[in-house]
């Protein structure tokens, strides 16, 4: 378009002043390129002058009906250079001057912002238009958080109080009135801007320049309620995904921001409470069920990434074996195979790892469980009869972790067979002054943390009031504040399967077992990874193998060393086991014992000697961590060095 001619410039400039639709036509030409970089220099210089702050007062005093339509040309004005500034800062002639000019001029606009919502935005007796024109003014200027041009101004944000809380504010008056909602069927050149994404970019640009969010000016916001916080973060990712047509940009942005309020601490747990994983799951869902074209094939990719890190985290953090067998159910395994073809368009190889990493790494490791194997099975079946697998391209990421994957499945599901060898299942007296093993079921359960077993009442009150039983009971009753309370219980079923997988392991390194000719064979199997990792005679055990400050490390560790002492006492070769299982929050440590010709035989028909040292069996759940890792809840910064994706 050619420029506009300078008559007519002028004309139109002179008229700015007392008329709306002048100043809207300047705009006009702005936006669409009508204009000269010099005469863009103008206008811009005519539209801060809208914007002094010495303006403000008269409205400040008072905001009668009469003076209310005088704020048409601040909120045109500030609208205008939200929208064009992008535009221009990319024109080499004039960039300089406008990143000094957007500096000099911000403390103006910045009152003016925080004017618009505490005195227009905020008030229900305003008139709603001009409470929407206000709020869609202030969302146009503050998106410049977007663009890295402007990062000289925009670095300042994420410490100044009164803008963050201004952005959290409009963040969440989008959900409590639709009304106030940045959504729109069909985006104008003026009104483009969404809420998630400058509350988004805020977060951002606080990490990428080491810049701590005062998190407790943000809480006051959501009157320090947690919880509520949460919900406003699920219900921008539900209300996103319920538009249409779906705005996957916008989408892109929710689940980052879900992703990086994930780390601070209580806002983490308010999350998984509010059901943030299986909002995760429905964008992946979502996705995977359409098609995308343009740039939006580029953000349902990053809406992949950053979901399966989330998923995989929440696993981690929550009870894992009720949690997988509940998105098991919700299809997750077609799912994540579906997610192929949008890869190659996500950021970088992490990103485009994640779907497979959750396949062949997080739900691989959990068919140790008897439980989830049976339900896994099936599952596997369905995909290859109805071909969902067969677009994976050989040698790709997740073609690799879906191989992976199924190899696991098919290992193990050899020894659901009924007549699959495998030792009796025990169990050990969780005193340790009591060295009693008897069949499994035998032993009472305790009935506050639902994970130690003893054969006596004699031996369970010895270990509460002088062992170390108090303390790991009162910790595992308090983790379960995570589940409302919801406490689920290892089945007899899945630990004679952890047995039936133990057993196979050793089998598979036998020779190495009878090559190193030891009286006490130590063996280390960690399960939490899909492929199972193994050292063989690691006398020097890590105490903190999980790396979680939680005592049932230092617990199961003293016990293990405690035993070595006892087994090196035997007259027979034996095999000591530690083993690592996951399960989220209740992650366990296997102790495990067994005569070795029994395990080179594989021959578990005749078993009379159920003491100790020949059969021991003991598990260690984990109990928490003695504080929470995460970030500050008043004023930590997010680290995003787990993230990926960048939405």
């Amino acid at each position: 378009m050619p420029g506009i001619k300078d008559g007519e410039f002028e004309a139109t400039d002179s008229a700015t002043s007392r008329s709306i639709a002048s100043l809207s036509q300047l705009a006009t030409f702005a936006i669409n390129g009508g204009c000269l970089p010099a005469q863009y220099e103008r206008l811009s210089t005519i539209l801060y002058g809208h914007l002094r702050s010495t303006g403000l007062p008269q409205f400040t005093q008072s905001l009668e009906e009469r003076r209310l339509g005088e704020l048409q040309v601040p909120i045109l004005s500030m609208n205008t250079l939200g929208v064009t500034l992008p535009l221009w800062l990319a024109c080499n002639e004039i960039s300089d001057r406008l990143l000094r000019r957007l500096l000099r001029h911000w403390q103006d606009v910045r009152q003016w912002i925080v004017f618009f919502h505490d005195k227009i935005i905020t008030r229900p007796e305003v008139d709603l238009e001009l409470r929407v024109l206000c709020k869609k003014s202030v969302l146009e200027y503050m998106g410049l958080l977007q663009h890295s041009l402007v990062l000289t101004w925009s670095q300042h944000i994420p410490a100044d109080k009164d803008l963050m809380r201004v952005i959290s504010s409009l963040w969440l008056l989008e959900i409590n009135n639709p009304l106030f909602s940045s959504w729109c069927s069909t985006y104008t050149q003026f009104h483009h801007q969404r809420d998630s994404a400058i509350f988004n970019s805020a977060i951002l640009i606080a990490h990428e320049i080491d810049v701590k969010v005062d998190w407790a000016n943000i809480m006051e916001v959501f009157g320090n309620d947690y919880d509520y916080f949460a919900h406003t973060a699920v219900a921008h990712l539900r209300y996103e995904l319920s538009q249409d047509p779906p705005d996957m940009e916008c989408i892109a942005w929710d689940v980052h921001v879900v992703s990086a309020l994930a780390l601070i601490a209580n806002l983490h747990l308010a999350l998984l409470k509010q059901g943030s994983l299986f909002a995760c799951l429905d964008v992946l869902n979502f996705v995977v069920s359409n098609s995308w074209e343009g740039d939006n094939r580029k953000y349902a990719a990053r809406c992949i990434a950053n979901a399966a890190v989330y998923l995989k985290e929440g696993l981690e953090d929550l009870d894992g074996v009720p949690l997988v067998l509940t998105l098991l159910r919700m299809n997750l395994i077609p799912t994540l195979l579906k997610c192929e073809p949008l890869l190659p368009l996500a950021d970088n190889d992490t990103a485009r790892d994640q779907p497979g990493q959750l396949l062949g790494r997080i739900l691989a490791s959990y068919t140790i469980y008897r439980s989830v194997l049976k339900r896994v099975i099936p599952l596997i079946e369905q995909v290859q009869e109805a071909g969902e697998d067969r677009h994976l391209q050989k040698g790709s990421l997740l073609y690799r972790d879906w191989q992976r994957f199924k190899e696991v499945v098919r290992e193990r599901a050899k020894m659901l067979k009924p007549d699959y060898p495998t030792p009796h299942a025990v169990q050990h007296c969780h005193n340790e002054r009591c060295s009693r093993v008897d069949p499994l079921g035998t032993f009472r359960r305790c009935g506050g943390c639902l994970h130690s077993f003893y054969c006596s009442k004699e031996c369970q009150r010895f270990d509460w009031q002088q062992g170390k039983h108090k303390a790991y009971c009162q910790r595992i009753q308090e983790r379960y504040v995570r589940t409302d309370g919801q406490m689920f219980m290892t089945s007899c079923n899945d630990f004679r399967f952890f047995e039936s997988v133990i057993i196979a392991e050793l089998r598979k390194h036998q020779e190495r077992i009878v090559a190193h000719k030891l009286k006490v064979n130590v063996v280390e199997f960690d399960f939490t990874k899909g492929v199972t990792d193994v050292v063989f005679d690691s006398l020097r055990l890590d105490p903190k193998p999980f790396k979680i400050l939680c005592p049932c490390e230092q617990f199961s560790h003293d016990r293990w060393e405690s035993l070595l002492v006892r087994a090196r006492r035997s007259r027979e070769q034996l095999v000591l086991v530690r083993a690592y299982i996951p399960g989220g929050m209740s992650r366990k440590i296997l102790l495990r014992g067994y005569e070795l010709r029994r395990v080179l035989k594989n021959d578990w028909s005749v078993e009379n000697k159920l003491v100790f040292p020949h059969r021991l069996c003991l598990t260690f759940t984990c109990c928490g961590r003695p504080s929470d890792t995460r970030l500050e809840g008043t004023s930590g910064k997010c680290l995003r060095e787990r993230r990926v994706g960048h939405a």
